[in-house]
């Protein structure tokens, strides 16, 4: 292989409910002996602390009575390679939602890196190659991904104009309206997904890219990166046959009074341009339970109509930033974990002055503390919506 630097609802398509996924031990693919760590949302939480939640919650601000959602350029909790060549089996990374294990494998040949990559397949007639998902244990608020993708080299879209294909689940919120064509609530699930399309091009390609979205205000938000997209910033060629770089970045929108904000961010990159910039999405009103779940490949080939004929294809370099991006400030700019305690513009008569740091009633260690009740009594009267777990910021 070359190196290079409207999805419809389909018949019997399994919902990503998060309780029926669970209620299947079999179905369950996330192997407990994997080698990646698991991340659970009280680990982000605590990580977070000493920035005052900044670095994975964003800014606090009493007076607008929200949770801000995390900025672009913020430090991760962690960052996971998930690299091919160490694992034999695909269930010891991703567990599969839809499609048939035999479907997605590892191959040698073609790789952009390494001696492995992974295929998918969907054959002729058929709409399902495999959904694939790397598991978040408590989920994410805020989701960077690299990977790269290639198509078969005589991959087709003919018979249907336009036709689209998913390759990859950017950030998933499991319920079942992350799918299938029912309209997310807030509570229920969201997603969104990165399609390759025909719209616009010859049936043999180059194609193009769509992204499509679950979100509270419609289900299939489809926003295909193409010039006459308000939020597309280019409009790439997809060719078979040739590797790919391609970068999300996925951020949950900020909740006020229990209803969300329309702040939720998604962005795209291929080849290190930046293509698509979208920040009005209003994912979820709950930051408790319906954040982000999973990411992963895929290879789902339209929904009321089917693949043309055999279609594969192949993904390598799998790296995660959780909690934050790949690309941050290093300390000492600003955007440190920790911060210096700002000069106080207090003024002080003669006689207070005098005695700063020997008044016997005053602990100079605890000067100035604020408990957690006190915090969270001021949060609550300016209308803020905590995610769950927020308390245990203040227990380390």
């Amino acid at each position: 292989m070359e190196e290079h630097s409207n999805p419809e609802r389909s018949d019997g398509e399994r919902s990503n409910s998060r309780d029926e996924r669970r209620a299947s031990d079999q179905q369950r693919r996330v192997s407990e002996q994997r080698s990646t760590p698991a991340v659970t949302r009280r680990r982000a939480l605590q990580t977070g602390a000493l920035a005052g939640a900044g670095a994975v919650l964003g800014a606090i601000g009493l007076g607008t009575g929200s949770v801000a959602a995390a900025p672009a350029g913020s430090r991760p909790d962690d960052i996971i390679h998930l690299d091919y060549d160490e694992y034999d089996d695909i269930s010891d990374l991703y567990w599969l939602s839809n499609g048939d294990v035999d479907n997605i494998n590892f191959v040698s040949d073609p790789v952009y890196s390494g001696e492995s990559a992974i295929q998918i397949e969907v054959n002729g007639d058929t709409h399902w190659g495999a959904n694939a998902h790397y598991e978040f244990e408590d989920g994410l608020f805020e989701l960077n991904t690299r990977m790269r993708f290639a198509l078969n080299t005589n991959w087709s879209m003919e018979g249907r104009d336009p036709s689209n294909c998913r390759l990859w689940n950017c950030a998933l919120s499991l319920g079942e309206a992350s799918a299938g064509g029912d309209v997310p609530d807030g509570t229920n699930g969201w997603s969104n997904r990165m399609y390759v399309t025909s719209r616009g091009t010859d049936p043999e390609g180059p194609f193009h890219l769509l992204s499509d979205t679950y979100h509270i205000d419609a289900a299939q938000d489809h926003n295909y990166i193409m010039d006459d997209d308000e939020y597309a910033l280019a409009q790439p060629n997809i060719v078979p046959g040739v590797w790919y770089d391609f970068e999300s970045y996925v951020c949950v929108n900020s909740v006020s009074n229990g209803e969300a904000n329309s702040d939720g961010i998604v962005r795209y990159w291929l080849d290190g341009d930046l293509i698509f910039e979208r920040e009005n999405f209003s994912f979820t009103s709950d930051l408790g339970d319906n954040i982000i779940d999973t990411t992963g490949p895929v290879n789902h080939y339209g929904g009321r109509y089917e693949a043309p004929k055999d279609l594969f294809s192949y993904y390598d370099d799998h790296s995660m930033a959780l909690n934050g991006t790949f690309e941050f400030e290093p300390c000492g700019s600003g955007n440190c974990t920790t911060t210096p305690e700002e000069e106080s513009d207090t003024e002080f008569d003669d006689d207070s002055s005098s005695d700063l740091g020997s008044d016997d009633e005053t602990d100079s260690d605890t000067a100035g503390d604020v408990s957690e009740d006190d915090i969270e009594e001021a949060l609550s009267d300016a209308g803020v919506e905590l995610p769950q777990g927020f308390g245990e910021l203040f227990s380390r």
